[in-house]
């Protein structure tokens, strides 16, 4: 067990590992600024504690959940009520001791167990999908908003854009933002314009959406720019990765199969030898030649599936909510 027998054995390990690997290490520096660019767009985009803890807070409590504060920026749940835990897709509790919304306080070595509340967790995702099945008529109805950034009307949409591939499976989806003025001009509206924003007082807007005729289309326009503008973007940003991957899954697949096929091929006759001698070989040459066959049907889907996951393209764009942003000069004074 202690003797080595050749020191060498484990040359040229890692580059065959490299070789075989579906995925590069290596990047160039045109990929590393998409790549620092993906990463900064993703840090606009991502939901941070405070965000996901108030919106837990109010549909939690909409829903007759009851919870309370505890110290170090930790709470307690006392009740979960029945139609949450039944709308779960996993095991959810009926109280909880401890649960945080920042991933900072939950320490591996912390005798009580702390939930963390974020996407993925059964009770956040049951209470996420009760509040849409509730309300979720809201994002159609739509709603009005101020933002100071503005100078006059706009139609905030959110629109979900998706790649495919021929197989229909999605390759690729991302949730954006455009904005629609009063001459049908649209615009990217960034990732969270909704941070600009704050609640029209209600009531307060409704005649100036009464006098907003150009919002009968303007969502029909966003769909259009988007369509011309940002999704063949997106598809030439998707396209290039997936295709490196399906070239070089089939590459390995072509390869292996070729490799397992000619093998049996050999096998059979050698098997077949032994049986022309009246030798019983360990397996039959009619069977070798059938697993053989079946490779080469393997292999033939596999590449047709193959084909079809290459051809990508878009979606149309399905805008999901609306929302129309005033400027608070656009609102009537009150008397």
């Amino acid at each position: 067990m202690h003797d080595v027998i050749d020191s060498t054995v484990g040359d040229g390990l890692k580059s065959l590992l490299d070789e075989r690997a579906l995925a590069s290490e290596h990047l160039s520096d045109a990929d590393l600024r998409v790549l620092r660019a993906t990463m900064d767009d993703a840090r606009a985009r991502r939901l941070e504690p405070q965000d996901i803890e108030s919106t837990f807070k109010d549909a939690f409590a909409r829903l007759g959940g009851r919870i309370a504060k505890r110290a170090q920026g930790r709470h307690e749940i006392t009740h979960v009520p029945q139609h949450v835990r039944s709308a779960g897709d996993g095991p959810i509790a009926t109280a909880y001791d401890h649960v945080t919304f920042d991933l900072g306080r939950v320490r591996p070595d912390d005798r009580a167990h702390t939930d963390l509340l974020a996407p993925g967790h059964p009770l956040h995702d049951a209470v996420m999908a009760e509040t849409i099945r509730n309300l979720g008529n809201a994002l159609n109805r739509g709603t009005v908003l101020l933002s100071a950034a503005l100078d006059a009307p706009h139609l905030l949409v959110g629109v979900v854009e998706e790649v495919v591939d021929g197989t229909g499976d999605s390759v690729a989806r991302r949730f954006s933002y455009a904005y629609v003025d009063s001459r049908g001009t649209v615009h990217p509206a960034g990732p969270a314009p909704y941070l600009d924003c704050a609640a029209a007082p209600d009531g307060a807007a409704t005649g100036v959406v009464r006098g907003l005729p150009w919002l009968a289309d303007a969502e029909s326009r966003a769909t259009s720019w988007i369509i011309t503008n940002r999704l063949p973007d997106y598809l030439a940003d998707v396209q290039p990765r997936r295709l490196a991957e399906l070239t070089r899954t089939r590459e390995l697949v072509t390869r292996r199969l070729t490799s397992e096929r000619e093998r049996l091929l050999l096998d059979a006759a050698t098997a077949s030898g032994k049986e022309r001698r009246g030798e019983k070989p360990r397996e039959s040459s009619e069977s070798l030649l059938r697993k053989a066959a079946e490779l080469d049907v393997r292999l033939r889907k596999r590449i047709e599936l193959l084909d079809r996951q290459q051809r990508m393209s878009t979606k149309p764009p399905r805008i999901l909510t609306a929302a129309l942003v005033l400027s608070p000069s656009d609102l009537p004074a009150r008397e």
